[in-house]
């Protein structure tokens, strides 16, 4: 047998699935002679406007030496064996940890971790501040309406940490051993086979609710426990190792001590008190760089004429995304596209009372007729550790305070905004907590506002009717955390800690849900019971 792949294979529209029979005619063979048919990644390809098709790529065999194309990215050319990481593979079973795991966070690395972990032999007790994802979700609905912020239940904490309610994408920039084993668990747990090899795989809010409750009821039957209600509120370190954990929970609300000799922290981006309790106590932490920016709203018909062509059917492509990106400020600066959002909804994500910045997320079936995406500006890390932290809990105050108080979103047409002006009116809006006219020149940050201006020029060019059809609905604050808790990555453990590990996007070392649950992958396959 011959190995070989064949990449950006076109399959029409209404042919998705049936790549054999492409194939077939591709290498001008009978499908019965194509042995071993495997897709690696498959994508929408709607780089010519009002041609789009899906393009695979795919690995196979046949009895007969085919003729290549050549080595290069397109076309037929033969097959290298995968081979896994070697640094990867020297770090397994390396990192001496006991028997008992104390994770905190039940987000996308503290689920994972928990889940391996307890797949290799050891004990573990996951404790999350928040509720279980479906007590959460009534939570967030009643916020809707109340306006009363529970500062331990909302779309940032709880079950599923922010990933539960940010649209469900699996992107990730590079897959490894650790993404893709992610990706066939989640399978496992329901989720269409799709995921593993869409190059943009998309769950869907609805869906995620469903594999959390699944990923929690496996967690109990391998013995985890989960301690819903139950905030990390202070550690002990002695001798430059952790030694107890201080755990608040209805039964305890100053909180109990307890002896810990191995603590994961997989908190999420926003846990703000964490990274201050971490600070007192001595643990490293550095500032990074992150970005901040504005959400913005167009209808839907409008990003599906521009990005697909006019008369193609949405049925079969879904909604269409837009990717942007531009230099600004002469080249100092830039302005992009983040998190987009097909037919999706905006939400409110403080983390704080007295707050506001606002995310947004899609179900399954990103049938709604609204897109939203992030429009945001980066911003350099600060010579203040905690000077990331306080400029965006700065933005998220005024946002609050010029909303009107009460969870409302500060908004302003982008026509508006492009001219420095207050809109006489607004077009609807997805927000549930409702949206006030402002100018968002007034009181967002000069160069933020600056850097949107011209990057909303060439969105325009790009996207004809951006400007004249788009409102910003303000602001997009947590894209990422404004600090890292320094670990070394031969051990995700931290530099100056021992016995504590850091994972996941609170650490600032990954970024979205598959990487952030890979951390958690990576730790039990480096760890090893002493």
């Amino acid at each position: 047998m011959f190995s070989y792949c064949f990449h950006e294979l076109p399959v029409a529209l209404e042919k998705k699935g049936k790549f054999r029979e492409a194939l077939a005619k591709e290498l001008k063979l009978q499908q019965e002679q194509i042995f071993n048919l495997e897709v690696e990644r498959f994508s929408l390809d709607s780089r010519r406007k009002g041609a789009p098709h899906w393009s695979y790529n795919v690995r196979f065999e046949v009895q007969q030496k085919l003729k290549t194309f050549g080595n290069n990215a397109k076309g037929l050319v033969e097959a290298v064996p995968a081979k896994q990481d070697p640094k990867e593979a020297a770090l397994a079973g390396t990192l001496q940890m006991p028997g008992h795991v104390d994770i905190v966070g039940a987000g996308p690395s503290g689920l994972w971790a928990a889940l391996h972990l307890l797949r290799k032999g050891y004990s573990v007790d996951l404790y999350e501040q928040g509720k279980p994802v479906e007590e959460r979700f009534r939570d967030i609905r009643r916020f809707f309406v109340d306006r009363k912020f529970n500062a331990r239940s909302n779309v940032l904490f709880g079950e599923g940490g922010a990933g539960a309610f940010s649209d469900g994408k699996l992107n990730t920039r590079s897959r490894n051993a650790f993404s893709e084993q992610v990706l066939h668990d989640m399978v496992d747990f329901g989720v269409d086979q799709d995921v593993i090899t869409f190059a943009k795989p998309h769950i869907g809010t609805d869906r995620l609710v469903l594999m959390l409750r699944k990923i929690r009821a496996e967690i109990s039957r391998l013995g985890g426990h989960i301690h819903f209600y139950s905030a990390l509120t202070d550690v002990e370190i002695q001798n430059c190792h952790i030694s107890a954990i201080k755990i608040e929970d209805e039964t305890t609300p100053q909180g109990a001590w307890k002896r810990c000799e191995a603590l994961v922290l997989a908190t999420g981006h926003s846990c703000r008190d964490i990274y201050q309790m971490l600070q007192a106590r001595g643990v490293a932490l550095e500032s990074k760089a992150f970005a901040m920016g504005v959400r913005v709203e167009h209808p839907q018909e409008l990003i599906n004429l521009r990005q697909l062509g006019r008369g193609v059917d949405t049925r079969l492509t879904g909604a269409a995304e837009y990717f942007l990106a531009t230099p600004t400020l002469n080249k100092t600066c830039s302005a992009y596209s983040f998190c987009m959002c097909p037919g999706g909804v905006l939400v409110p994500c403080a983390s704080e009372p007295g707050t506001l910045a606002t995310n947004g997320m899609s179900y399954s079936r990103r049938n709604g007729p609204l897109a939203n995406g992030a429009i945001v500006v980066p911003i350099e890390a600060s010579e203040k550790l905690l000077g990331g932290l306080e400029f965006q809990r700065k933005t998220e105050e005024e946002a609050f305070n010029v909303g009107g108080k009460n969870y409302s979103a500060p908004a302003q047409t982008i026509k508006a905004f492009m001219e420095h002006r207050l809109d006489k009116s607004l077009p609807k809006s997805t927000y549930p907590c409702g949206i006030v006219p402002v100018n968002t020149w007034d009181w967002l940050d000069q160069r933020i506002c600056q850097s949107l201006y011209e990057g909303f020029l060439n969105f325009d060019r790009k996207i004809p009717g951006f400007i004249a059809e788009g409102l910003i609905v303000a602001p997009e604050t947590r894209t990422s955390s404004p600090l890292r808790i320094t670990r070394d990555n031969a051990t995700l453990e931290s530099v100056n800690t021992k016995g504590l590990f850091v994972l996941g996007e609170g650490a600032g070392y990954a970024g979205g849900i598959v990487t952030s649950a890979a951390d958690g992958v990576r730790l039990a396959y480096y760890a090893k019971k002493r």
